[in-house]
């Protein structure tokens, strides 16, 4: 390492001296090696005041991170509002995650200063200021997703890491880094480790431009921690200072500035969470810490018990581990295997001169003894659970004393009553009978409140969706859920609307109610109500839907509208919830449409499926007996619109259609009105396959029924060019769609009589012969080689 990093001895410019008044230790977040280090740094330094870099209004959570009842993977959650739009334009939200491990080293600080009872302290700019001193889309104001505070993206890159890596030869700065600091841990003093990385991270400060500091709102935070140190260096004789190595420089030599004058116009917050090591993985694309939480945890663990070959151990654990589960699944693994891969492992480390093998060997072990063949998704299987492995599914928990908003007990509450697992990080999934068990409906409900506060917990797989109005004929439902911290992170930022989950569902459903501009989104608030179980929230809603269905105009919402509470009538004794007022809007929904119903016929080609589909809903609405009165009033319009001119073809069709279905007496005269589009020339012929589309929608029987009708559309085709029929079989095709597959035999098996063959001699073809087969490849060769 020192002959990479040559030039000045970094001691000689960073001093560690343990008879120092304030000692400067350096980390990397997350890392084994520099936790493993700083414990041995507090032993011999015996500090009375530990000072951490971290956003200083998280100051009064240290003694909940560091209790003896709290397990990692924990994590600070901070957010901003915000409200004046002095960070952008746009007024927003805010939020990152400062995650903490077993091995991060200032989670070990912290439980080092509460088992010495010595005071501890975070030292940074809370994290509104960090955002106000950072240019925008820079650091944590990035237009990427980096919602980790502890980001080390300044050690990792630059052109200095990249040349490093190809000196070395190495495929990347973790390799790099694992090689020269985490592994050679062991064989050097804390004052030689520290020394080496005061070094390496001098050099790549050094090696980074001030203005892309400046930017990223280094220096701002480094003045304000120097300012910090100094001020408890006038309280406590000995302090130890511990930050990431890139900013130790700037904390010894802050540039000067002007101090930060607060965050008025904002409002901000902090939580502690429990946090997943599978969460903490996903952060390692912002160079968020350490990769691999899974394998580094067991790396700390091997150094905590005294190992003497903690990373040997660790990857044998990771070795056996993966060839275990690999044959539970059925895989062909051997023990001899694993043991090919272990010494392939301690091979590898000894040509690159590592003194054991580690996170590398270890991946390049299994791909060479487990994957057999060449690496593709079919064989990739154990580099899939060796993935999985090095993640890690532990999931974190916070003391009882921990300051959490009620809303996200009462989440926790809820989950343990309805026995869905939160305790580890892997997706599960549940199978409800909401219509056979209260129990299930119960859940049912609270999954779709969930859903609602949009917290990513749960995703509804299968079962009735009423929202879109699908698959309402199945009566079970399947679940799949998931804990993460983002989960908690969103129920933290939705603790304003209430305590408890349902509240703050009641409070959001209020709110979107009054915000709600159009029918169509009233309506649909009511079926989030009706499946949430808060039917007398909808109840509620009724005025606020009469206001807006009087007020809307547009055809189509108010079609969404009818559906959505069509839906809600027809199922709420089926569901057991109540839904008074609804057959009132429904009627007003029913009498607004059919006002507007005769202006649509000019309607455009891609509104053409919505316009059918409530044209049909009005249809089956008269078919009950509220609205049974209104059904020659609703046969009289679609009468009137047939007749118009410019009606458009498809949805002539789909008015026919309707129109036979209410009098299958109208047969004839409805007939031969399709006649005059299958047997017409010019734009008839040309919209003829639209207006199948829409026939076939609301009509299908009509083909089934009259042969004649076979015969017109035999007759079509055969009059059709090879273009004209081109340019048509994109419609046909939907047309053909709305026919069940028996159906669609049926009209196959007719057709082929019309030509004096069967349905099965169609379906069977002539087999290629293979010197026609043989020449036809030449022929593309000879094409392909031409073009």
């Amino acid at each position: 390492m020192e002959e990479l990093l040559r030039g000045q001895t970094a001691a000689e410019i960073i001093p560690f001296d343990f008879s120092a008044p304030c000692l400067y230790f350096p980390i990397r977040h997350h890392s084994p090696a520099c936790s493993w280090h700083l414990k041995k740094a507090i032993e011999e330094y015996r500090p009375d005041c530990i000072l951490i870099e971290g956003p200083e209004n998280a100051d009064s959570l240290i003694p909940v991170l560091a209790s003896e009842e709290s397990k990692t993977p924990l994590a600070l959650y901070y957010s901003f509002q915000d409200n004046e739009g002095r960070l952008g334009k746009e007024k927003g939200a805010y939020k990152c995650y400062y995650p903490f491990t077993a091995c991060s080293p200032e989670y070990v600080a912290m439980k080092e200063a509460m088992a010495l009872g010595i005071s501890c302290h975070l030292i940074d700019l809370s994290y509104g200021e960090i955002l106000m001193a950072t240019a925008r889309d820079q650091g944590l104001l990035s237009k990427e997703e980096k919602v980790s505070y502890n980001d080390d993206y300044l050690l990792s890159r630059s052109r200095f890491v990249q040349l490093l890596c190809e000196k070395t030869g190495l495929r990347s700065f973790e390799e790099f880094w694992e090689k020269y600091f985490e592994i050679r841990a062991f064989a050097m003093s804390t004052q030689e480790f520290v020394a080496q990385l005061h070094a390496y991270c001098l050099l790549a400060r050094q090696n980074t431009p001030e203005e892309e500091m400046k930017k990223e709102g280094c220096l701002a935070r480094e003045r304000h921690m120097a300012k910090r140190i100094e001020e408890f260096r006038g309280h406590f004789h000995r302090v130890l200072v511990v930050t990431g190595g890139f900013h130790t420089w700037g904390l010894l030599h802050p540039e000067e500035g002007e101090e930060s004058s607060g965050i008025p116009g904002g409002i901000q917050s902090v939580y502690p969470m429990a946090y997943t090591l599978e969460a903490l993985d996903a952060l390692n694309g912002y160079a968020s810490g350490m990769p691999s939480p899974g394998f580094y945890h067991r790396v700390w663990t091997m150094m905590a018990e005294g190992k003497e070959q903690p990373w040997d151990e660790a990857v044998l654990d990771f070795l056996v581990g993966t060839g275990r589960r690999l044959r539970q699944g059925g895989f062909a693994l051997s023990a001899y295997d694993e043991i090919c891969a272990m010494d392939m492992a301690r091979g590898l480390a000894e040509l690159r001169g590592k003194g054991q093998p580690g996170l590398y060997e270890l991946q390049d072990a299994v791909l060479s003894s487990f994957v057999k063949g060449e690496v593709s998704p079919a064989v990739s299987e154990p580099l899939r659970i060796l993935g999985r492995l090095l993640t890690g599914t532990a999931v974190g928990r916070l003391c009882d004393q921990a300051l959490v908003p009620p809303l996200v007990k009462d989440f926790e509450e809820q989950c343990r009553a309805f026995r869905l697992k939160i305790q580890e990080s892997a997706a599960s999934q549940v199978v409800l009978n909401i219509f056979t068990s209260a129990r299930h409906r119960g859940i049912s409900a609270f999954l779709y409140r969930t859903s609602f506060l949009d917290c990513g917990f749960a995703r509804r797989q299968k079962g009735p969706d009423l929202l879109n109005g699908r698959d309402r004929n199945l009566i079970r439902e399947i679940w799949s859920y998931q804990w993460s911290g983002s989960v908690m992170a969103a129920l933290i930022d939705h603790s304003v609307s209430g305590a408890t989950v349902e509240e703050a569902c009641k409070r959001e459903l209020e709110e979107g109610m009054a915000r709600a501009a159009a029918a169509e989104e009233g309506a649909r608030l009511m079926v989030w109500s009706f499946l949430m179980g808060l039917s007398g929230e909808g109840r509620d809603f009724g005025g606020q839907m009469e206001e807006l269905l009087a007020a809307d105009g547009d055809f189509f919402s108010l079609g969404k509208a009818c559906a959505s509470l069509n839906t809600l009538c027809r199922l709420r004794t089926l569901y057991r919830q109540e839904g008074k007022g609804l057959e009132r809007l429904l009627e007003m929904c029913f009498v607004k449409l059919s006002q507007l119903l005769p202006s649509m016929t000019r309607i455009r080609d891609e509104q053409l499926t919505d316009c059918i589909q409530v044209c049909a809903l009005l249809y089956e609405l008269t078919g009950r007996k509220e609205f049974a009165g209104r059904r020659e009033e609703l046969m009289e319009t679609f009468e009137a619109m047939a007749r118009d001119a410019k009606i458009h073809p498809g949805l002539h069709g789909g008015v026919l259609g309707l129109l036979y279905g209410g009098d299958t007496a109208k047969g004839e005269e409805i007939f031969r009105i399709c006649a005059g589009y299958l047997m017409g020339t010019g734009e008839k012929m040309r919209s003829s396959a639209v207006f199948l589309r829409g026939l076939f929608s609301t009509s299908r029987d009509l083909a089934l029924v009259h042969e004649e009708f076979t015969v017109m559309l035999d007759g079509l085709f055969a009059r059709l060019s090879q273009e004209e029929f081109v340019s048509l079989l994109p419609e046909l095709r939907l047309a053909f769609s709305y026919f069940a597959p028996v159906e669609a035999d049926r009209l196959a098996a007719r057709a082929a009589a019309l030509h004096g063959a069967s349905g099965a001699s169609v379906r069977r073809q002539r087999a290629v012969d293979v010197r026609e087969y043989e020449y036809g490849e030449a022929l593309d060769e000879w094409a392909a080689a031409r073009l």
